[in-house]
């Protein structure tokens, strides 16, 4: 079976991961391409059977009619059994180019429904995703939102980390996992803001912020309080990290599945998330494997941060229950379900 992969870039985020690791997955069984138009080279691992090709435009000036055409000629000349495109705006244009060539297609939603905010690319979700044979979304509140296409189903992120096979000791240290060029998305600002409040009770404590840096920090985030913050840039060996880690928080104003989150469970951190738009709120249940503290409240995170700082016994607690959680995530049922899904479409 031929795959064609449509993304924008392989260069690092929770999409690109995610599709990184299904292109490893398919081209075990499958002959694997992926279409991408921003060709730098893959952040994150990719076998050297996926075949990689170059979907850039390099024409001057209008790039909408062209950039159709490129996609098109691309699908004309591997003749997929099948596509899979991600994103909003690549599914978009894919969905376009597919209406010269008519191959059977998926397309998946990689974030919150509401997190879209381009009028336009919302329009055009209205109107083309009813073309696609199949819609994965990664949570499930957002299905009553795709009320106009009946085909979606939930996929939700994988853990790929092994489970620790011993619990060791743990460092006075809260940690996050967003590269500070998200910053609002990832609510970084409000976690400073409560980590400013929450420092000054536990002085011994740190706050470490892991994930690409690019350039400067924002005004927005230089302006505030920094007392015991690390920006510790990217660590190859996150699961290392996450296990010697007390608390992983995510102050998000919005969320697809998150990967870190997922991943900071199954190595037995103690954690908090809001309940924002998608689906950290999905993934943990309050009190049992995690802490829900309220969007956009400065006040709430800071209140769930102490409350699990100063708890050793509760942070025991849900690190066991985070361990269990995580195991609802499993790879091979990922895998499973989107070779399923390939299957029927392509039978179909």
């Amino acid at each position: 079976m031929k795959i064609l992969f449509f993304i924008h870039g392989l260069y690092g985020g929770g999409a690109e991961r995610v599709a990184s690791i299904l292109l490893n997955h398919f081209c075990e069984k499958h002959d694997t391409y992926v279409a991408v138009n921003n060709f730098k080279a893959p952040f994150y691992p990719l076998d050297n059977r996926v075949h990689l090709i170059d979907d850039r435009i390099k024409t001057k000036g209008a790039r909408f009619i062209p950039r159709f055409v490129k996609m098109a000629h691309t699908i004309h000349k591997i003749k997929p059994d099948i596509i899979i495109s991600f994103l909003v705006t690549g599914n978009n244009k894919t969905l376009v180019a597919n209406l010269f060539c008519w191959r059977k297609i998926i397309v998946s939603e990689r974030n919150s429904f509401k997190h879209e905010r381009s009028f336009k690319q919302r329009i055009l979700r209205r109107i083309l995703y009813p073309l696609a044979n199949r819609i994965v979304l990664v949570t499930n509140e957002d299905q009553h939102r795709f009320i106009f296409h009946k085909k979606c189903l939930t996929i939700y992120n994988p853990a790929m980390l092994d489970h620790p096979n011993e619990h060791g000791s743990r460092q006075k240290t809260v940690i996050t996992i967003a590269p500070h060029t998200r910053w609002h998305s990832k609510g970084l600002d409000l976690l400073l803001k409560a980590w400013a409040m929450t420092v000054q009770h536990f002085p011994d404590w740190n706050l470490e912020i892991y994930g690409r840096i690019y350039g400067e920090l924002p005004n927005e985030l230089t302006c505030l309080p920094h007392k015991n913050v690390i920006w510790a840039g990217w660590h190859d060996d996150i699961a290392e990290v996450l296990r010697t880690k007390s608390i992983f928080i995510l102050a998000s104003r919005f969320e697809g599945c998150p990967n870190s989150l997922i991943e900071a469970m199954s190595q037995g951190c103690a954690c908090i998330g809001t309940n924002c738009e998608g689906g950290i709120k999905e993934i943990i249940t309050d009190g049992v494997d995690g802490l829900i503290a309220k969007s956009e409240d400065v006040d709430d995170i800071a209140e769930k941060l102490q409350t699990l700082i100063n708890d050793e016994n509760l942070r025991r607690k849900l690190s066991a229950g985070a361990i269990e959680k995580a195991k609802q995530f499993d790879k091979n049922a990922f895998f499973a379900k989107w070779d399923n899904l390939i299957e029927e479409v392509v039978k179909k």
